[in-house]
């Protein structure tokens, strides 16, 4: 399969079956393990990119949208440990609502608060200097 643009439904549904194929016989090889350069994950990139344009133009799909890896930790931190949001903002020394802004991107974290994710739920300190 070798196009420059998807522009029909058809074409689309094409590139996606040739993704799931392409995506199983790399899995089947271990060929598609992260960071590795191959013709399968050329491919899976190239028909992928294909396919993202064609949903941008013609299926009208919103974007997702990706929770910070910092974020993701907090919530696992407390899913792992039985933790509601109160829970959690308690045994991190700020009010609920705080950390509501918090996990929502509204506030920023500061130094102290940092320092309490590092010492109170073990976060890695490199992880949170990336993404606070």
């Amino acid at each position: 399969m070798n196009m420059e643009r998807l522009t029909t439904q058809v074409q689309y549904d094409e590139a996606k079956a040739k993704v799931e194929q392409l995506i199983a016989e790399a899995t089947e090889k271990g060929m598609l393990e992260p960071d590795m350069d191959n013709e399968y994950t050329r491919q899976i990139t190239a028909l992928s990119t294909l396919m993202a344009h064609y949903e941008d133009e013609f299926l009208n799909i919103l974007p997702l949208r990706q929770k910070s890896p910092l974020i993701a930790s907090i919530e696992n931190y407390f899913y792992a440990h039985g933790m509601r949001q109160k829970d959690g903002a308690r045994l991190l020394g700020i009010n609920e609502s705080q950390l509501s802004q918090i996990l929502s991107g509204r506030r920023r974290i500061s130094m102290s608060f940092a320092k309490r994710l590092h010492t109170k739920l073990g976060i890695n300190a490199n992880l949170i200097l990336d993404y606070a």
